[in-house]
């Protein structure tokens, strides 16, 4: 078996982790600091939402630029940048300043994600990419959990300003390690390797499919992110934070369990469990009237999402040679920005419509469906790999 945790695989995981904690310290803090600056509620809303559309926006030109330039100097250029927009955050004197590096930030945050996904898979070992990305997520995870306690920690001591220029060195530190490293896979311009900028470059067309999958993940975490706390406070149920603390250990434990599984296991099978998974998860949240089930739906809701999104995640790399991984990458983020950003505005029609419960008993049948058409367009794709009618 090759060998997984190489030097380099080390380094990229751990530039990983502090761009993941740069951006956790100060995703809870951007809306109350707009405020700060003369934003009212509906504004300091949008402060965050255009982050997501500006990352969905640059995600399929990101990919196409994975693959024609040098992977480590996009890396060190986009943790640059978004070093720029903290301090832009630090010192902006209104509004308009604060939306104009909101979205330079989620242009950046765009572009990294794609790039340390693409570089990190070129020293994971193909039979082992489940294993390699999930322990590579795993920093993410960390930084979710206890990165916005941090930064708020900071903030309540220091100031918003003082947490900014926090970030803003943490960040650098993940710059300069990329910009001392030197990358053993650079870049080498080889024409018949590099593929030729097109529109129709800018997806991976075979794993559409894997992305709007995935992207069902998505959708259910901005449902829970927007409507838990909601529903718990009209349920009466205290203590529902530790639904996300929950949440976050178990997905933990499972990027550490859940990897080789993958790497072993057929891509349908592992899919259509990970979606009934979330389906129960969502049908627990809208029945439950205390903190226990609650938890229980924390629990099956980490173990559909941490295989999910591994399995559709690897599936996307293996569908394309080292010559198209950023785009194969990108696609797949495609998929869980539109879950991510669509998630809460249907979660709020549905639920002023006909209420929490209701809402998540529909998002739960959503996942059912969603793997009942996944499981014919693998069934399908099969039929027509071997040769036989699908008629």
């Amino acid at each position: 078996m090759q060998k997984l945790f190489s030097p380099a695989y080390c380094l990229l995981s751990f530039v990983n982790l502090i761009v993941a904690f740069g951006y956790s310290m100060i995703a809870t803090i951007v809306s109350p600091y707009a405020l700060t600056l003369g934003a009212g509620l509906t504004l300091a809303g949008t402060v965050s939402g255009i982050f997501s559309l500006s990352a969905l926006i640059i995600r399929p030109f990101s990919g196409m630029a994975m693959d024609l330039m040098n992977k480590r100097h996009i890396c060190i250029f986009s943790t640059m940048l978004i070093c720029v927009s903290f301090v832009g955050y630090a010192f902006a004197p209104n509004m308009a300043v604060m939306l104009v590096f909101r979205i330079l930030h989620g242009f950046a945050f765009g572009i990294n994600s794609t790039a340390n996904m693409a570089l990190i898979s070129e020293y994971i070992p193909k039979e082992r990419l489940g294993e390699g990305l999930g322990y590579f997520g795993m920093g993410q995870i960390i930084a979710h959990a206890c990165g916005p306690a941090i930064g708020i920690t900071i903030r309540d001591h220091y100031g918003y300003q003082a947490l900014f220029l926090s970030v803003f060195l943490l960040t650098m530190l993940a710059a300069g390690l990329l910009l001392v490293w030197k990358n053993a896979t650079e870049f080498k311009n080889i024409k018949g390797n590099r593929p030729a900028f097109s529109f129709k470059n800018l997806v991976v067309k075979e794993c559409i499919v894997y992305a709007l999958t995935a992207g069902l993940f998505s959708l259910g975490n901005g449902i829970v992110s927007s409507f838990l706390v909601l529903f718990g406070e009209q349920r009466g149920i205290s203590n529902i934070a530790l639904f996300f603390a929950m949440n976050s250990i178990a997905l933990f434990l499972m990027r550490l369990l859940i990897g080789r599984v993958v790497d072993r296991t057929g891509l349908l099978l592992i899919v259509n469990l990970s979606l009934a998974f979330t389906a129960m998860s969502m049908l627990l949240i809208g029945s439950s009237s205390g903190i226990l089930t609650i938890l229980v739906a924390a629990l099956l809701k980490a173990v559909g999402q941490g295989s999910g999104q591994i399995a559709l995640q690897s599936a996307c790399i293996k569908k394309v040679d080292a010559s198209r991984v950023g785009v194969a990458t990108s696609t797949y983020y495609i998929g869980a920005d539109i879950g991510q950003g669509f998630g809460p505005i249907l979660g709020g029609k549905i639920s002023a419509l006909f209420g929490y419960q209701t809402m998540f008993f529909y998002i739960g049948v959503l996942m059912i469906a969603g793997a009942a058409l996944f499981s014919v367009y693998q069934i399908r794709k099969g039929r027509v790999k071997a040769g036989t009618p699908t008629v």
